[in-house]
């Protein structure tokens, strides 16, 4: 007779990732912000936050297989003292050129984190209280979003509060080494789940939206879901670097920095969610609706001067630049069910990378002689993906 398994404690990996992605938010903001303020050059400022993306693009690729070597645990313990070393080098030094090499290390074991964790979760799904029941399946997904998508939110929000009482950026490193503290301390927590990993269980590696979508028959082009994150991406990481340096520009509180992210990671946290419930007709009939309305915003913010209307901006433009990612992503999984295999969640990660990757470096260069002139040729970028999509719409296929 088998031993029954015992019950897998989830809330390390809940707490971790919620932790990871509040240093992500903490130092993604605080570095373009301190760097203005230092008087350092748009187009190096764009390089050097383009230094984790770098990284990332190509680390989940190599230490795809080191967990089925070492372990779950001691691959997600080797990441938390990674983050945390970062952390740590950052209090002592903020040299331009130090920041930029900690970057490309954050993206390193980035490789390491996120794919393990996931690995983790697809490998609980397949113990003996997950196997057979969707619901605990389900739950167990939508938990680990919130937990992510919450520490997001909150490292938004607590930057805005902090910074609207002692306006000092430093302090976001300092609330990022905490985080990172606290996450290696948890990590020491971690169960090594036993079950191996059952490639039918596919859920893409991704620091946004992770759900897994209905089941509909679709045909379509590989390259036109990978346009479309590519689009996504590059919009998310140009306004992450030229915003900060807009504000510094207009004299806008530091604190506006994160509150108005907030905006943009709380509605777009809410519409991907509820519109990962559409069908794949419904969302592109929404589609050219909501591509123009953040080719309107865009626009709008390279003309706008006026704080309160950045705040309806940031909303609309995380209302609407959300359907770029859930068709993308729903496309894909898609392809994933049909050919059974977890390839394409891997191309999913690479072209979101690229966009972020070159964004801040071709927006910083331009920014150099004008910010607003990045702003419109993120207004342009997203008009593209307008044509693009009412151009091939009909090639995607649903039944």
């Amino acid at each position: 007779m088998l031993m029954k398994q015992n019950k897998f404690k989830t809330f390390p990996i809940h707490i971790l990732a919620f932790l990871r992605v509040a240093i992500g938010v903490a130092i993604g903001l605080a570095n373009p912000l301190y760097f203005v303020k230092e008087n350092l050059d748009p187009n190096l400022i764009g390089i050097i936050t383009s230094g984790t993306a770098m990284a990332y693009l190509f680390s989940p690729f190599i230490f795809r297989n080191i967990h089925k070597k070492i372990g779950i645990k001691a691959t997600v313990i080797i990441a938390s003292i990674g983050f945390l070393a970062i952390q740590v080098v950052l209090q002592i030094t903020k040299h331009p050129l130090i920041v930029y090499l900690l970057l490309i290390l954050d993206g390193v074991f980035l490789g390491l984190f996120w794919p393990v964790l996931m690995a983790a979760i697809s490998n609980i799904s397949n113990r003996d209280e997950y196997k057979d029941n969707d619901r605990l399946k389900d739950k167990l997904m939508k938990t680990y979003s919130l937990s992510w998508n919450l520490g997001g939110i909150f490292c938004y929000l607590l930057g805005a509060g902090i910074l609207f009482l002692i306006e000092e950026i430093e302090l976001m490193y300092i609330f990022a080494l905490i985080f990172a503290v606290i996450g290696f301390l948890i990590s020491l927590f971690i169960q090594e789940p036993s079950i191996q990993f059952d490639k039918k269980i596919i859920i893409p590696i991704d620091e946004r939206i992770k759900a897994l979508p209905k089941r509909e028959q679709i045909q379509f082009p590989l390259f036109i879901p990978l346009f479309m994150i590519i689009i996504y991406g590059f919009l998310i990481g140009g306004v992450g670097l030229i915003y900060p340096i807009k504000s510094e520009l207009l004299v806008f509180p530091l604190f506006s920095n994160y509150l108005f992210f907030f905006f943009r990671m709380i509605t777009q946290t809410i519409i991907i969610s509820k519109s990962m419930d559409f069908s794949i007709k419904i969302i592109k009939r929404l589609m050219p609706i909501s591509n123009l309305v953040v080719v309107i915003t865009l626009l709008m913010m390279g003309l706008n001067q006026n704080i309160v209307l950045f705040g309806v901006l940031f909303g609309l433009f995380g209302i609407f630049n959300s359907l770029y990612y859930t068709l993308a992503f729903k496309l894909l999984v898609f392809r994933n069910i049909a050919e059974n295999t977890s390839k394409y969640s891997i191309y999913f990660e690479t072209m979101i990378g690229i966009g972020f990757f070159f964004s801040p470096i071709i927006t910083g260069i331009i920014a150099t002689n004008d910010v607003n002139i990045s702003f419109y040729l993120l207004t342009l970028i997203s008009f593209i993906g307008l044509i693009f999509f009412l151009v091939l719409n009909k090639k995607i296929k649903s039944e």
